[in-house]
């Protein structure tokens, strides 16, 4: 069981509970995004007679979206245009320092146990976890300050 909550901290962890709600769904969904072009570099392309895959690039020498053969740790990728598969993988890196710090922010404010800090930041890699640790974690937590501010009666 967490401890009592103050009722001058609810706004704060109502804030950072948006935050965190924010950063778990697009985290998430850049987590998927990453897991899909994960499997794109690892089809076989029988063309090449080896097992490649193909990276997607976004205004490159073949069209607006187009999905390059991988080969040999990316020799022989386009010069022009941009790598969407390397975009998805840094942007989801940056989300991830996001969504960690709205999960430090909740679970400092909400004193919960290090076992639950881990348990969420885990939502961050590995795929759907987020969407559930949002839903369930930020309705404990609201759950957590309902039961508190019922305690206090001003």
């Amino acid at each position: 069981m967490s401890r009592p909550i103050h009722h001058l901290q609810v706004p704060a962890i109502r804030s950072a509970l948006k935050l965190y709600k924010v950063s778990s769904f697009i985290t998430g969904i850049f987590l998927l995004l990453l897991m899909a072009t994960w499997a794109l570099r690892r089809l076989e392309n029988v063309s090449f007679g080896a097992l490649t895959g193909y990276d997607l690039w976004l205004a490159g020498p073949n069209g607006l979206l187009s999905a390059e053969p991988y080969l040999n740790e990316g020799e022989g990728m386009p010069e022009i245009g941009l790598s969407l598969t390397v975009a998805i993988l840094v942007v989801h890196g940056w989300l991830y320092v996001l969504y960690l710090f709205a999960d430090f922010r909740v679970w400092t404010l909400m004193r919960w146990s290090f076992v639950r800090f881990l348990i969420i930041a885990s939502g961050g890699v590995v795929p759907f976890l987020s969407f559930y640790t949002e839903k369930y974690y930020a309705k404990l937590a609201e759950k957590e300050i309902a039961d508190s501010l019922s305690g206090v009666k001003n």
